[in-house]
């Protein structure tokens, strides 16, 4: 978190600055590109006397600057030439290398192999050669930074001429000096520096836009992986009965999904969409073996599944009927009628046989759907429902309408029993097209999607604005609010806009004045109708919003469909993904190498980031006996429950029992502090109850065998007495 600003580059707000500016390996010198066609090279610590001088020449906007590495200067000394020790990279292609010459020496850039070598430059000190001449030396009783003198000189100028392709995103490796550059064509070009040879030119077919990512090894020219997410707003998302998986639906197709649901068996999962169509998928064989229409094409714009797993029921957004099905056969079986306008929400009671719909006619009605009676209650509200969430016991109902109240009900009986006014709690940002200041504004603040906790105590609310509410359901207060994004570049983050910026037109950043259309997006943005009246071009951002919020079956974790994504909130420090755990050198023949080399700590370790659960259980056994101790006392906190559910399973289908239970003791002994102390966390239980029945069970066979095993004993005993005496 930052706490204050320290330095301030730039002359003024206008100032484009590049988006992934450079750093110096000395860590003294930061270049970002501070005009719109050069860079300027600052210093992050004061020096006496120093001015950042600005580096020109490029005909575009700068894409990158970055600094070369040790590898490329080594090798552009070597062919002498004078060694690089800054590039940027413009849109239109052209490559610039900048070279430091020190005060007083001039600048060869062919120097003659048989020639005296000057001593190369230490990249230690430098400073930029003004208009009038060289600029002074800064006082030499300050100690300057890295690249803090000397001057700079233009060494080289590159271009990838691609017939009108513009860079759009660049990458350097400094350890090889390989310099890949992304084309608005898709086309990917890798030069080796500082020679500029092109060692590969791939086209790729993939979009950012689609959310699409995609691996290559570019050596081979062999295509990897591809891996496409979300490229639209997350519509609807919900847990799997066990909480390891989550679906989500989105808007990024023709026919949007509007509302996903697991089946309670966790096997199978069912969507609904506005084509008409309401399709249940096998999760075991990842295929679609049901698909449910209705006799007139409609709009599906809600879901809801029986907790018995065998009704499916969705409701329509344009005749306002609710269409119920059977998962096993397919068969419509009834369709509700009674709503006057669209159906928004479906909810089946937990523990009794009622189907709760909420609809924009101000009005949630309960069905018996099994006995296929017509509306058991209708509970009137002041405005549109929104969304519906039953209470786990199913002895309440929450309503949210459109003013930004949550109702609450007595399903059974039909009486309302308390309110809670969100209106304030769930305001907050400005959109640029708001006429009001985000204080005065009231209209559209509302909570779309709610769900209870697991025991009913709180409920957890989101709509159509930044943040995302926690209520106390006895006490009616809030609990907690979480802001779900601070991205700028979305409407409704802010709560104060500048009033400079608004025209008689609208908004000015919402006026689309360029003439250029080279980057044309397959996306386009929204267009705001009320404030694009006759002004073309006038678009909209996407506003900051909460679509669907979820809660997962063990309480721990909630997720919430934003703009920028799914979010996950959690209590376990298990989910926050570590990306140091993997590198490229952490594979399956890594592990069999180095344990064969004797390093078990290393081959464990390896195979318990891999996640690997035959190739821990070879780690393990492959672990002598004298080793054990050492081994298990050198195992990382964080992974003593995975190594001890494998432990667990091992006891019940090993024969080595003694060895297993000595690496049950010795971990039990070197973390069990950690142990104890995290006995409260759901992830750690599921090992330690699996280990305690795995002992339990062995307990028992082995009392039932030497229980037996004495009495033999005993009898051979006397057998053999009775002998001597004879």
């Amino acid at each position: 978190m930052f706490t204050g600003l320290s330095t301030c580059w730039g002359s003024s707000p206008s100032d484009e600055v590049v988006s992934n500016p450079g750093a110096s390996p000395q860590g003294g010198v930061l270049p970002p590109a501070w005009f719109p066609r050069g860079q300027g090279v600052f210093s992050l610590n004061p020096i006496e006397g120093y001015e950042p001088p600005v580096l020109s020449g490029h005909r575009d906007g700068i894409v990158g600057i970055f600094f070369t590495g040790v590898a490329t200067q080594k090798a552009a000394i070597v062919e002498g030439k004078e060694p690089p020790i800054l590039c940027t990279l413009s849109r239109d292609g052209g490559l610039f290398s900048w070279g430091l010459v020190e005060k007083g020496q001039g600048l060869k850039t062919n120097r003659p192999k048989t020639s005296k070598k000057r001593k190369p430059s230490s990249f230690a000190t430098e400073e930029q050669e003004d208009k009038n001449g060289s600029a002074e030396m800064a006082d030499e009783d300050v100690p300057a930074p890295s690249l803090a003198g000397g001057s700079w000189a233009l060494l080289g100028k590159e271009y990838f001429n691609q017939r009108g392709a513009k860079v759009t995103c660049y990458d350097f490796h400094k350890g090889s000096g390989i310099l890949v550059t992304g084309m608005s064509s898709g086309v990917f070009d890798l030069h080796r520096l500082p020679e500029f040879e092109c060692l590969q030119t791939l086209s790729i077919i993939g979009c950012a836009k689609l959310g699409q990512l995609l691996v290559w090894e570019w050596r081979s020219d062999s295509y990897v992986l591809k891996q496409q997410g979300h490229f639209f707003d997350i519509s609807t998302a919900a847990f799997s009965p066990d909480g390891s998986m989550i679906a989500t639906g989105s808007d990024d197709r023709k026919a949007p999904v509007t509302a996903v649901a697991f089946i309670p068996s966790g096997n199978a999962l069912v969507s609904a969409s506005l084509d008409g169509t309401v399709r249940a998928y096998d999760l075991l064989r990842y295929r679609n073996f049901r698909t449910m229409t209705s006799p007139t094409p409609v709009q599906f714009g809600s879901l809801a599944v029986d907790p018995a797993g065998e009704i499916v029921a969705a409701g329509t957004a344009d005749t306002f009927q609710i269409y119920v099905w059977s998962l096993k056969t397919g068969r419509l079986l009834d369709i509700l009628a009674g709503h006057e306008g669209p159906i928004s929400c479906l909810a089946f009671s937990p523990t009794e046989s009622i189907l709760a719909s909420g609809s924009w006619d101000k009005t949630v009605r309960t069905w018996d759907v099994f006995n296929g009676k017509s509306a058991i209650e209708i509970f009137q509200h002041s405005h549109d429902v929104l969304a519906l969430g039953f209470r786990p016991d199913g002895k309440q109902l929450a309503a949210s309408t459109l003013d930004g109240t949550i109702t609450f009900w007595n399903p059974q009986e039909g009486e309302m029993q308390s309110f809670i006014e969100g209106r304030r709690d769930i305001k907050g940002g400005r959109l640029q097209s708001d006429r009001r200041a985000a204080g005065n504004l009231s209209s559209g603040a509302c909570f779309t999607s709610v769900t209870y906790s697991a025991d009913g105590s709180f409920i957890i609310a989101g709509g159509a604005s930044k943040f995302v509410c926690i209520y106390d359901v006895a006490e009616k207060i809030m609990l907690r609010r979480f802001q779900v994004t601070q991205n700028r570049s979305l409407d409704g983050v802010l709560d104060m806009l500048n009033s400079k910026n608004m025209t008689d037109a609208g908004p000015l950043q919402l006026i689309d004045h360029e003439e250029k259309d080279e980057d044309v997006e397959l996306l386009q943005g929204i267009v705001d109708a009320a404030g694009a009246v006759g002004v073309p071009g006038n678009k909209k951002k996407p506003a900051a919003r909460t679509r669907c919020v979820t809660l997962s079956p063990t309480g721990r974790c909630w997720a919430a469909a934003t703009t920028e994504g799914l979010l996950l909130y959690s209590l376990d420090d298990g989910l926050v993904f570590d990306p140091t755990d993997l590198t490229e050198d952490l594979t399956p023949a890594a592990c069999h190498t180095t344990l064969a080399a004797g390093s078990y700590v290393r081959a464990l370790l390896i195979a318990l980031r891999l996640g690997d659960n035959d190739l821990l259980r070879h780690c393990i056994l492959s672990t002598p006996v004298g080793q054990v101790g050492t081994v298990a006392g050198a195992l990382p906190s964080s992974f003593s429950p995975q190594v001890l559910g494998l432990l667990a399973d091992l006891l019940n289908e090993s024969p080595h029992v003694e060895f297993i239970l000595m690496w049950v003791r010795t971990i039990c002994v070197s973390h069990g502090r950690f142990l104890e102390g995290a006995s409260s966390n759901v992830a750690i239980m599921p090992a330690m109850r699996s280990l305690q029945k795995a002992l339990s069970r062995m307990h028992e066979d082995m009392a039932t065998s030497c229980e037996s095993n004495i009495y033999t004993l005993e009898f051979l005993t006397q057998a053999g007495k009775a002998a001597a005496k004879k």
